[in-house]
């Protein structure tokens, strides 16, 4: 009686736990809802080169990028080369000058190129910022402005070709002639290279004359204001993020390829900090990597980032060769309008990108999560290792402390990363070990049919997948902040948390249940049970049967976590398409395909008696389904209500095809009867 008291507490404790992480989420959720604005962009000089190759003139090509929904251009850093090419300047040596340009008038031949503006009859967009950037990237010395009263002429020292790819900045003209077409500008600047206060003054003056801009994304191994010089990058880096906030521009940051946080760029997280993470999480597939794919499964990829992962901002790659019966331009904007109406249909708008707030849980609510989260791992080790009443009552305030404290003292991630892992751990374990003795506890009751079977692996499973979503719930909650919306943080531990349960739900499943006759209740029973395993024989089937679950546990591992692991075959993608076109989240595989099936062929064992080693192997493998489920709600990045779909998701699927699962086996064992009647009469 007495211990029930200890249980009842920390079931309270779990259960208030549970309350505050569910506020959390419905604050969490609220916010993810209302930052559903997706900014979709172009490479403007890339287009408008594809545009002119195709016949298009500016204004058509406006037109069609408008309607496949694209609503911004990206501009970058403008050169000599660049400028000559579109036909904005002229470069001319020093030998063209004296010989073939004397009607230029120029005083000064001391320089080894000229560049040539329009005359100063003509109004001219490009010259002065042009001039202005080369005395800065050149040094004064060897720029000079030779302008006369009847042409624009800078003076150039240098060689080629280097002079003619430096950066010469981004140019207004080119910026306010694409918002004057109802475009947005993200602005992409290359640092300096060795940049001074002067030089990033320079840049926002630029800007300043500069319309619609929606945000800035760096090109290069650095942002804007990094030096090599801590010293001197600090007050750099601070400048850069006072100018940015001044203006309003978040910062666009790149999704690395393995989808884990960014693109490296030196100094990007300091500036990210100094922003207070007003950042856009962006998604820019490169062009080798959409020149190996086909326009469909590029489609579902930029929809799914945007889905999944918290992307704002689509950086569309152009193929370089058409598909039949269509012109490069229509190929391109073909796969980007499928892409704009799936997001117009699953509810997200086509805008400037959204801005997550800066947002932290209530450090309350918090507190209160924290503490049931500790009191959940007490109540797990008092399933594993039964702890009397009398340590339970010291372990609780204890536990309790630690949860209080821990949440508010404690700056940073790893103290809530850690409480995490306790809940991913904790939940999938506790779930198994009840419904297991549950189970086990009524099947010698009376035999029990297959129907009753379906029925009751239903009503089982769904118990064990609520009692597993409460630890989800708790995760969604504790984690959810705008550092790990944004994955500045994000959740460790991964592969951890699909191995500990599995070793937590052997040991305390070994612990009550016999194996083989042997249990790990005590020392002796335990060292019985290793030397019975030690002594099984090895035949040819059983190396068969290892050789299968290392090629599963491979696969297991190799799958989980942020690292690129084993490959995913293409019957496999496919399958995942057409999951995530029928379904709201397309639910995960190990739950569907592994884990939920074997809860099935777990009840199906208990309750006809099937051999013990089998129970134990399905009961291992039931755990690793509602692991995953768990796991689900540690990718921040995805919003909550996805989370929480796709879970639901991958119990429909587990339990349509775990129902199948036993119907074959019922239909199997019907067939044996016959057969065996069949044999006894003769016929």
């Amino acid at each position: 009686m007495e211990k029930n008291i200890s249980k009842k507490v920390m079931i309270f404790a779990v259960l208030l736990g549970l309350l505050c992480s569910l506020i959390l989420c419905v604050q969490r959720y609220h916010i993810e809802e209302r930052s559903k604005t997706i900014e979709q962009a172009l490479d403007y000089d890339a287009v408008v080169r594809m545009a002119r190759s195709d016949g298009y003139d500016n204004e058509t090509m406006f037109k069609m990028v408008r309607e496949a929904g694209i609503t911004s251009f990206t501009m970058y850093d403008t050169t000599l080369n660049k400028l000559a090419q579109r036909g904005d300047i002229s470069i001319i040596t020093n030998l063209m000058a004296r010989l073939y340009y004397p009607q230029l008038h120029i005083q000064d031949y001391s320089y080894d190129y000229y560049v040539i503006g329009k005359p100063k009859a003509e109004k001219d967009l490009y010259f002065d910022e042009v001039v202005s950037d080369l005395g800065i990237r050149l040094h004064p010395r060897n720029v000079a402005n030779l302008s006369n009263g009847e042409y624009r002429i800078a003076g150039i020292r240098g060689i080629m070709p280097e002079i003619g790819e430096v950066n010469l900045g981004i140019l207004s003209a080119d910026v306010n002639y694409v918002a004057a077409h109802g475009f947005f500008a993200v602005l992409r600047p290359t640092n300096y290279g060795e940049p001074t206060s002067a030089e990033v003054q320079h840049f926002f003056a630029r800007m300043d004359k500069m319309q619609h801009v929606s945000g800035m994304m760096f090109v290069g191994k650095d942002v804007l204001g990094y030096h090599h010089d801590v010293n001197k990058m600090r007050p750099l880096l601070a400048y850069t993020a006072q100018q940015m906030k001044q203006r309003t521009c978040p910062f666009y940051m790149i999704e690395a390829t393995g989808q884990l946080q960014y693109d490296p760029q030196a100094g990007m997280y300091e500036l990210a900090a100094l922003l207070d993470h007003r950042t856009v999480r962006a998604y820019a597939m490169s062009k080798e990597e959409l020149e190996k794919i086909a326009p469909g499964e590029a489609t579902m990829r930029y929809y799914i980032s945007d889905l999944e992962r918290n992307v704002r901002f689509n950086l569309y790659p152009l193929y370089k060769k058409p598909l039949q019966g269509q012109n490069l331009t229509e190929t391109n904007l073909s796969y980007i309008s499928n892409v704009s109406k799936k997001l117009q249909q699953r509810g997200y708008h086509l805008g400037r990108a959204s801005v997550m707030p800066a947002y932290y849980p209530t450090r309350l609510l918090l507190a209160i999560a924290a503490l049931g989260a500790c009191s959940g791992f007490l109540w797990l080790l008092n399933l594993l290792l039964p702890l009397s009443e009398r340590v339970n009552r010291r372990l609780l305030p204890l536990a309790a402390a630690i949860g209080v404290a821990g949440s508010l003292a404690v700056h940073g991630a790893w103290f809530l990363q850690l409480l995490a892992l306790v809940c991913a751990v904790s939940a999938p374990v506790i779930a198994i070990l009840l419904v297991v003795k549950q189970l086990k506890q009524y099947s010698c009751q009376e035999v029990h049919t297959y129907k009753k079977i379906i029925c009751i692996g239903i009503i089982s499973l769904t118990v064990a997948v609520l009692f597993s979503l409460v630890g989800g719930i708790y995760i969604a909650g504790m984690l959810g902040n705008i550092r790990f919306f944004m994955e500045f943080d994000f959740y460790r531990g991964v592969k951890v948390t699909f191995i500990l349960p599995l070793l937590l739900v052997m040991w305390g499943y070994l612990r009550v249940f016999p194996l083989h006759g042997y249990r790990l209740s005590t020392w002796q029973e335990t060292k019985k049970l290793c030397q019975y395993v030690l002594n099984v024989p090895i035949r040819m089937q059983t190396l068969g049967i290892i050789g299968v679950l290392v090629i599963g546990a491979y696969i297991f591992l190799g799958r989980s976590g942020h690292t690129a692991g084993v490959p995913v075959p293409g019957f496999e993608v496919a399958m995942r398409r057409f999951l995530e076109s029928v379904m709201y989240a397309r639910p995960r595989e190990k739950e569907f395909l592994i884990g939920y099936p074997a809860f099935f062929l777990m009840v199906t064992a208990i309750y006809r008696q099937w051999p013990s080693l089998f129970q134990f192997f399905m009961v291992v493998g039931a755990t690793i389904g509602l692991g995953s489920m768990v796991e689900t709600f540690a990718h921040i990045r995805t919003p909550f209500l996805m989370s929480l779909l796709r879970g639901v998701d991958g119990w429909f699927v587990g339990v349509f095809i775990g129902v199948a699962v036993v119907i074959v086996l019922a239909l199997l064992h019907q067939g044996k009867i016959w057969i065996g009647k069949r044999v006894d009469d003769g016929t």
